[in-house]
């Protein structure tokens, strides 16, 4: 019988613990958080981005045929990874490759996008690769 007393103390002392909830709440914040705030690795930009326009047909850049190329203008510069050769500037203009198919993106929405810039055979050229976006407007 002893052992049953203390076993549903030991429940009911558990049960109404709610520090350990508390504790499991604030690490679920932190890690959405550190999600969110990952570093990026070398060669890795993240840009605030507006289409300018889409490429109907594959374009060749660096010697080679390319997919999903949007025109865009550099908004704003979000993070910088380290080793960007040829770092973009605000309003600039320039082409870049989604790596996946971004669906319908019409000219004129704004995007955050992570980006990779790769360097061409010659070394003296770079592009970006979006590798990442979320829509803004």
């Amino acid at each position: 019988m002893k052992p049953f007393i203390l076993l549903a103390l030991f429940l009911l002392s558990n049960s109404c613990d709610q520090k350990e909830d508390i504790t499991l709440l604030e690490n679920n914040q932190n890690e959405e958080t550190i999600l969110e705030q990952q570093l990026l690795g070398p060669n890795e930009i993240m840009l605030q981005i507006k289409i300018l326009g889409t490429t109907e047909t594959n374009k060749e850049i660096c010697g080679s045929q390319k997919e999903h190329i949007f025109a865009v203008e550099v908004v704003d510069i979000l993070e910088s990874g380290s080793s960007i050769t040829n770092k973009p500037s605000k309003e600039q203009k320039l082409d870049v490759v989604f790596l996946f198919d971004p669906g319908q993106l019409g000219n004129g929405i704004t995007l955050e996008a992570k980006a990779k810039e790769s360097l061409c055979s010659d070394a003296t050229i770079t592009y970006f690769t979006v590798i990442g976006h979320k829509i803004l407007e």
